[in-house]
């Protein structure tokens, strides 16, 4: 797979599945745009890169406030000339159940649900002008599956996966594909926190939740980024409006 002088915009970019999935787009010659809104971790992913030679910039932005989007492209714009694929990967992780407050509900649903459209509709608006491009949104086997107390959350993920396919469709006749990956448990940096909160250990986890998948380990996030990877690629030319499901297995059985 080749990316070189691809431009890709990555939310949620700094940590986690983003950080693996923005490394692995500027080891194989993109330009990548991080975008989100912890300056610290996003400046930090950036010198990563580059230090390997590679090229990224970070954009600060908060993907429930449509102008903050609007800069966002712009800001891609104006520093590489085009956009060619877009990654929706920055979440709202509220696990609430039928006790959600409205507050609550606002948060997950402008983040995962709005900032996912908002992202999409104007970076489509710029791939219309070039041609064509790729969408990739993140969504989760939480969005194929009943989960105790995960209502809020769910509920947003599996609103992501239709939003894909009526992306797809809306935007096939413009040359822009739209796809989405939906992992199973992987082991990020967030994770790792919740491990450490319910007090257990990282092989106590591995037991528990990684025992649930067919392959009875949890993932990483290099191998939710080949998948994101391989769907951006020419080798996945003829490939619109499909989730990709990276769960070991989870949701086979």
């Amino acid at each position: 797979m080749h990316f070189k002088d691809r431009v890709v915009i990555v939310t949620g970019g700094a940590t986690g599945i983003g950080r693996a999935i923005c490394d692995e787009f500027a080891e194989h010659g993109a330009r990548v745009v991080i975008a989100g809104r912890n300056s610290e971790t996003g400046y930090r992913a950036v010198s990563a890169i580059k230090s390997r030679g590679g090229e990224a910039t970070y954009i600060k932005t908060d993907i429930s406030m449509e102008n903050e989007v609007m800069r966002l492209i712009q800001a891609a714009l104006d520093r590489y000339g085009k956009i060619h694929i877009l990654v929706n990967n920055a979440s709202s992780f509220v696990f609430r159940s039928i006790n959600a407050t409205v507050e609550e509900w606002h948060e997950v649903l402008n983040t995962n649900v709005i900032g996912t459209a908002l992202c999409s509709k104007h970076a489509a608006m710029s791939m219309q002008e070039n041609g064509g491009g790729v969408i990739i949104n993140i969504a989760s086997i939480s969005a194929h599956i009943a989960q105790a107390n995960l209502l809020t959350y769910n509920t947003t993920k599996a609103a992501i996966v239709e939003m894909t396919r009526c992306l797809a469709l809306d935007l096939a006749s413009y040359g822009i594909r739209v796809n989405s990956v939906s992992p199973g448990y992987i082991l990020t940096e967030h994770q790792t926190r919740k491990i450490k909160s319910l007090g257990m250990t990282i092989e106590q986890a591995e037991r528990e939740w990684g025992g649930l998948h067919i392959l009875k380990r949890m993932g990483k996030p290099l191998e939710v980024a080949g998948a994101v990877l391989f769907l951006a690629s020419e080798e996945a030319s003829f490939i619109t409006g499909t989730d990709l499901l990276v769960d070991g297995g989870y949701t086979a059985i």
